[in-house]
């Protein structure tokens, strides 16, 4: 009997690994690695133009990226903390830039969404998700990366919960004096 469940189970993880279910999505980067340099246009009508260049600021400056869209409403309580640590240590080198996962049906709603909430950094827009399939394969919103003046990635995290902005707001301060 024992064989037999242990033969079931062998042919059931052999056709999950064939069809890519046992492995989760692959991402370019996970803590301790450097995050792949990328460059998106900032969301129509959103608090800054032109384009965002991660590969401006690897090595560089502390960057917080946040992969969000409009209809998360975590997302929609994560962002403006993560606006409070932007102007508390900006010039001390903080970027903080905000990569909607929003599609062409719901894009509009992103600079009206950033408007209400008040944020100033860059907000991008990722419609043919290259930059999300990347670094968040499983498009989770919020997904959040923390990358230190190095360029690695220190910290990734998948949720947000209010009990958590003290962890963040510590966690931030850190990766800014982090040298």
């Amino acid at each position: 009997m024992l064989r037999a469940l242990t033969s079931t189970s062998a042919l059931l993880l052999t056709a999950a690994l064939f069809v890519g279910l046992a492995a989760p999505p692959h991402a370019d980067a996970r803590v301790g690695g450097r995050p792949p340099e990328f460059e998106l246009p900032a969301i129509p009508g959103g608090p800054t133009q032109g384009t965002f260049d991660m590969g401006d600021h690897l090595g560089e400056h502390p960057v917080v990226v946040i992969f969000w869209a409009t209809w998360c409403e975590p997302c929609k309580q994560q962002l403006p903390l993560y606006q409070r640590l932007y102007e508390r240590y900006h010039e001390q080198g903080l970027e903080v830039v905000a990569v909607s996962m929003d599609g062409a049906e719901t894009i509009a709603r992103a600079a009206p969404t950033v408007s209400r909430l008040g944020l100033d950094f860059p907000v991008v827009s990722d419609l043919d998700t290259a930059v999300t399939s990347r670094l968040n394969p499983r498009r989770g919103a919020p997904f959040t990366i923390w990358v230190d003046r190095s360029g690695r990635i220190v910290h990734e995290r998948e949720g947000f919960t209010l009990a958590e902005r003290d962890d963040i707001a510590r966690g931030v301060a850190a990766l800014v004096r982090r040298r």
